[in-house]
């Protein structure tokens, strides 16, 4: 009986201490063994998969599937959903890794990359390119030689499938960043792809095609640090990167349930309730010491207006550099809305998501602050809407509006944004008497569209999606560059994303064609957006639904009949901007290209651009 009893006691402790195991081992991954590749070491948040020799346990590493790598005679990979690439190296203490097109060969000089960085998919929740050493290499094809310093001729790994009529293509490749207003007027882009610095300077222009290649064959680099962000995120806290360490901040919110606020949280709460009794309390020693504590007063307002000059100074500091540097959102009060804006007095407009109004920032800037209807956003959260902030403020692209910081008071939001002075695009295109307006040429017509394209080509690789691209959401400047305000606000609201008809992509109106919203929902919109500025330039152009006559007349071989007359150059401008914005306004979002394909459209040239099929074929039904 003893003995039985003794055995029962051990088969209990050894289930316990099994239970144990298990649950340290789920909770905590650092307890699985490092394994390697090569001479890599593989440890958390990455696992190996697929050799039974040699794979981990599903627990070890984070169970995104981005963090299986694989290992193929001492060659390790990494996968996703169509594209296989090599890791060269992954840096622990900066939480990089650094990749490479399986193309390339370091010591063949004459290998080439089979993935362009267009439609690239590598990119997850956790995984972002690491933007501080990463540079795009360019290769492009012109019809005539050119003749600077930038262009490296490309003897390997030129792609002239689309100049089959051509004579003689010139391929060339840089690793400089070409804008299309630099871009010789002969050539276009073929394809772009990612590097990283492999030498500090910055200079480019003595590069050779042997150090291109070097650089193309190092790889490039990927941060995975919001992998280490878990805790923070479900403690409602802000995760950045800062100096190669993971920061989590916190906020308080009058929203949030007592019990689940902070020790800070709460001590700020109690702090309203004992201001009274702490008066009544100084009141009563005043009473017997008043002479002292006058002397005290004077020291303490003496002391109060140093710190508020300091804070001051600090706080202006905090609101130039803070966005320059870290692109980090302020987090303003309430108080100090209501004093940029002198209690709401200026009103600039309004829309759908809220009324704006000017604001003029501590640091002297003029802002327009923008209240949000308590409807516009009620479905996202305080840390939804918080990270929304925090992913705008980083957007710094000359044709986003720029987002300075947020204000969250119970059920009041405000953004506050860069103020531009001209307006929105609708008062300059709009066809309504009364409006006070500079109708636009084809020149400036054409610029904005090609700044528009880069705006949101710039939000997409950002992975942020507009969802309401139209006239009334394109701020210009004093110099007519365009800015697209409301970048992402649409999808706060999941459940009332409406956008504006004759703007909206069908899979947004129409059930018969579903599918998932992405990208070329912006793609569409901003198409139609091309063809309402266009239909402006022409005579003629009011009498038809536009898009299908300016296609018909295109088909028939019309010349483009402008008001003014118009150049040859105009006309070319306008076909360019018609045509592309005709391949954007596709049925299918799949035959839709992509905004980087777009960009690619406009800077290349009419010659270079074929009609599309009728972007009307597929008949649509709301039921």
């Amino acid at each position: 009986m003893a003995n039985r009893t003794l055995f029962s006691s051990y088969l209990a402790i050894l289930i316990l201490l099994l239970c144990f195991t298990e649950r340290c081992r789920a909770r905590n991954s650092s307890l699985c063994i490092t394994s390697s590749c090569g001479n890599i070491n593989i440890s958390y948040p990455f696992r190996l998969r697929s050799d039974p020799l040699r794979s981990d346990p599903a627990n070890c590493g984070h169970p995104d599937s981005i963090f299986a790598l694989e290992c193929q005679k001492n060659r390790l990979t990494l996968h996703t959903n169509s594209r296989r690439y090599h890791v060269e190296a992954i840096t622990y203490s900066n939480f990089s890794i650094r990749i490479s097109d399986p193309g390339l060969d370091r010591k063949n000089i004459s290998s080439c990359p089979i993935y362009s960085y267009v439609d690239n998919d590598i990119y997850s929740s956790y995984v972002y390119t690491y933007y501080p050493s990463s540079i795009y290499i360019t290769y492009i094809n012109c019809l005539s030689p050119v003749a600077n310093p930038l262009y490296v001729e490309n003897p390997f790994c030129a792609n002239t499938s689309a100049f089959s009529n051509a004579s003689r293509i010139y391929s060339y490749v840089t690793a400089e960043n070409i804008l299309v207003p630099n871009l010789e007027m002969s050539c276009t882009f073929d394809t772009v792809t990612q590097a990283t610095l492999l030498w500090p300077s910055t200079d480019h222009h003595n590069y050779s095609y042997a150090q291109i290649h070097d650089l193309l064959a190092y790889g490039f680099e990927l941060s995975w640090f919001r992998v280490l962000c878990i805790e923070c995120d479900e403690s409602n806290g802000d995760c950045s990167l800062e100096d190669n360490e993971i920061r989590c901040r916190h906020y308080c919110y009058e929203s949030t349930p007592f019990e689940e606020r902070t020790f800070i949280c709460k001590l700020e709460y109690y702090a309203v309730y004992l201001y009274l009794p702490a008066l009544a309390i100084g009141g009563l020693i005043a009473l017997r010491y008043v002479v002292g504590i006058l002397c005290m007063i004077g020291m303490l307002v003496i002391r109060s207006k140093r710190h508020r000059s300091w804070m001051n100074n600090s706080e202006n500091s905090e609101e130039l550099t803070r966005h320059q540097l870290n692109h980090m959102p302020i987090n303003y009060s309430y108080r100090e809305i209501k004093k940029m804006t002198c209690n709401f007095k200026a009103k600039l407009g309004g829309g759908p998501h809220g009324t704006v109004f000017t604001g003029k920032l501590r640091s002297g800037p003029i802002a327009a602050v923008k209240m949000l209807t308590s409807s516009s956003t009620s479905s996202a959260s305080d840390k939804e809407f918080i990270r929304h902030a925090s992913e705008i403020s980083r957007i710094t692209n000359a044709n986003v509006v720029k987002l300075f910081g947020f204000c969250i008071k119970g059920n009041k939001r405000a953004l506050v944004n860069e103020c531009v002075q001209c307006g929105s695009l609708d008062k300059h295109i709009s066809l309504q008497e009364g409006i006070k307006k500079r109708d636009l040429s084809c020149g400036e017509t054409f610029k904005i569209v090609v700044g528009i394209a880069r705006g949101i080509q710039c939000l997409h690789a950002a992975n942020i999606l507009h969802l309401a691209i139209k006239p009334q959401n394109i701020l210009l400047d004093e110099d007519f560059n365009p800015k697209i305000s409301d970048p992402g606000l649409e999808r706060l609201e999941s459940s009332r994303i409406k956008g504006k008809m004759g703007f909206m992509p069908p899979e947004m109106v129409y059930k018969n064609i579903g599918g998932e919203v992405t990208g070329k929902a912006d793609v569409y919109s901003f198409g139609m957006l091309v063809l309402e500025m266009a239909a402006r330039l022409q005579t003629h152009a009011s009498h038809a639904y536009y898009p299908l006559w300016i296609y018909n007349q295109l088909c028939e071989g019309k010349e483009l009949e402008m008001r003014g007359g118009g150049e040859e150059e105009e006309k070319e401008m306008m076909r360019t901007m018609i045509v592309a914005a005709l391949w954007c306004i596709q049925i299918k979002g799949g035959d839709r290209p992509t905004m980087e394909q777009v960009v690619g459209m406009l800077q290349g040239g009419v010659e270079l651009l074929q009609l599309p099929p009728m972007p009307f074929q597929r008949p649509m039904h709301s039921d």
